[in-house]
């Protein structure tokens, strides 16, 4: 495996029919899945069995992501990606992707259908953003999960969203670092929806089972910020290669859950955290920590090494000189308001801000009004998103799948991450695509092509 694990996100979108409230969340979900214009291909986990009511809206797409229904919420998984800046421009993707299609739904369903890349509703419903690292199979889970503890905990300090609200139903005043962050109750555990875990123990490793492990990090937020997303996949990435590599010898604190609650309320991120070894530390004194076992290693990507040390530096001089972030961006927002119209942090329109922040219709949304400002940096360009809509990575099987999907929909009986089932002339021949990293666009053309890498997987 090459030294930065391969990487995906998930993101499960907030969704409402402000004219219709008698539209359910799972109908609007399901219009907006079915209004994606471009080439897609239904995902069928057993193509012999007829096909369940939640699968039929539930698309691998051109760009070898997919698209579904999840828990009434429309949900984009990206493709495997080797980067994070591909990371970022496959989460933007997603974006656009969701945007575009609840346009058209507006259009079917003859109301304004609107989406929200946010974590909560604010009355005690959560609903995630999920990131996933592969590991090699002999990496022991144990180290995996003393290695993401702490970081997951204190990384809070540039990957929080900011929200408005503390507790799970903002019955508390105030605003926090995360979206997220409330609603973890456990250390370790396998569930998603219920007694969150701040490492989720999930064992899917959508490949070779003997060869991989797929850590599958929910304890994260959903972010606007092109510099969030860039720093929270590339310093997981970073983490995620020195445990890999047995080059972490990570911090450890005392609680956990307790920790992650502090770091969200702690706006000025100077907040002592108590350490096994006896030590208090800050959450950024822990991020320092790890910012520098991974350069000693020679692990992480330069551009996010250096933009991780650059930003943790500006943190502990003053948060707020931070625009770039989610919460600072958003917290000044809301203070200005609140001086300027003496609200106070129970104010209905600081929580409507709160969620206008999320909505990916950029008409309306005060990030794109930021952006367009020159106020909130972008990091990527239109033309590469695009093609990110459009294509597939080149460098790992996502581009089989994807090639698959826009050239050969008509065959494909069914589909998911690790094979694609197809009809040819012979009969139905399972592709199994079991290695993440195999069958990219280098792959593809030494085989000659696509014709001759279907015969061959076939034949596996």
């Amino acid at each position: 495996m090459s030294r930065m694990p391969l990487l995906g996100t998930e993101t499960e979108y907030g969704i409402l029919a402000p004219k219709r409230p008698d539209l359910h969340p799972s109908v609007l979900a399901a219009a907006v899945v079915d209004a994606h214009a471009g080439p897609a291909t239904l995902a069928r986990p057993d193509p012999d069995d007829p096909l369940p009511v939640e699968d039929a809206h539930n698309r691998f797409l051109a760009n070898g992501a997919r698209l579904y229904v999840d828990h009434a919420h429309p949900e984009y998984s990206t493709p495997e990606v080797t980067t994070a800046r591909a990371g970022l421009l496959a989460d933007l993707a997603g974006d656009a992707i969701v945007a575009r299609a609840a346009a058209s739904a507006s259009d079917r369903l003859g109301t304004p259908v609107r989406v929200f890349k946010n974590n909560t509703d604010g009355k005690g419903a959560s609903y995630g953003y999920h990131e996933n690292y592969l590991f090699h199979r002999a990496t022991p889970w144990e180290r995996i999960v003393e290695g993401f503890l702490a970081f997951v905990v204190t990384r809070l300090v540039f990957t929080g969203a900011g929200r408005v609200g503390l507790g799970q139903a903002s019955e508390g005043v105030g605003f926090q670092l995360s979206q997220r962050a409330d609603f973890f109750e456990a250390i370790t555990g396998l569930e998603t929806t219920i007694r969150r875990p701040l490492v989720n123990t999930r064992d899917e490793p959508h490949g070779d089972s003997r060869r991989w492990r797929r850590l599958h990090v929910i304890a994260g937020d959903a972010n606007r910020s092109e510099t969030a997303t860039l720093l929270k996949l590339g310093t997981a990435s970073a983490v995620a290669a020195a445990i890999d590599a047995g080059a972490l010898r990570p911090p450890r604190l005392a609680d956990p859950l307790g920790a992650v609650r502090v770091v969200s309320r702690d706006l000025r991120c100077g907040e002592p955290l108590e350490l096994v070894d006896g030590r208090r530390l800050t959450a950024i004194e822990i991020q320092r920590e790890y910012h520098a076992q991974v350069e000693a290693a020679g692990l992480g990507d330069p551009e996010t090494n250096t933009l991780w040390g650059r930003t943790l530096d500006r943190l502990a001089d003053d948060p707020m000189v931070c625009p770039e972030l989610d919460w600072v961006a958003k917290l000044t927002l809301m203070e200005n308001f609140r001086v300027r119209d003496g609200y106070g942090w129970d104010h209905p329109r600081l929580a409507q801000l709160d969620l206008a922040w999320a909505d990916l219709d950029d008409r309306t949304s005060p990030y794109a009004a930021l952006v367009r400002a020159g106020r909130m940096p972008r990091l990527t360009a239109d033309v590469d998103v695009e093609r990110a809509i459009a294509e597939p990575p080149d460098d790992t099987r996502a581009h089989l799948r994807g090639r698959l999907v826009t050239e050969r929909t008509s065959d494909i009986v069914g589909v998911d991450w690790s094979w694609v089932l197809l009809q040819t002339r012979a009969g139905r021949r399972r592709l199994r695509l079991d290695d993440p990293l195999a069958d990219g666009v280098a792959a593809v053309e030494a085989a000659g092509g696509l014709n001759a890498v279907i015969a061959a997987l076939s034949a596996r």
